[in-house]
């Protein structure tokens, strides 16, 4: 997994990363997990996925301090179109919502409210 690629924060002292999933085998593997699962389509061009970047940052700060059993991915739709065609992802960003390796719900856009709303109610 490539460490540049990865989103980072320095938020509490801690540097989390988000993982970026670099294959359509990764994700597979990503979403294969007991708990919640949030995976953000990107591209490198997108406005909008630069501008919810910083609170995207702190659901993954809050839900690790919360302990909750929640993991954050993102892919670059551009880098890996097997898994945008896969999750039938048209605009970015989109967050795919998976509980327990099910697909569970998808938020279309700069949403953090909903995003948030679509996680609590798969916890």
């Amino acid at each position: 997994m490539a460490e540049s690629k990865s989103r980072s924060t320095s938020e509490s002292g801690h540097k989390l990363k988000i993982p970026t999933l670099e294959s359509k085998q990764a994700y597979l593997k990503a979403v294969m997990y007991e708990g919640v699962t949030v995976l953000e389509g990107t591209a490198a061009w997108c406005s909008q996925c630069k501008a919810i970047a910083p609170e995207v940052q702190r659901m993954v700060q809050e839900y690790q301090d919360k302990g909750a059993e929640v993991r954050f991915y993102i892919y670059d739709v551009d880098e890996t179109p097997d898994i945008a065609q896969e999750l039938g992802v048209r605009q970015m960003p989109t967050f795919s919502i998976f509980k327990d390796g099910d697909i569970m719900e998808g938020v279309t856009g700069a949403r953090p409210k909903e995003v948030r709303k679509a996680i609590e109610g798969n916890l």
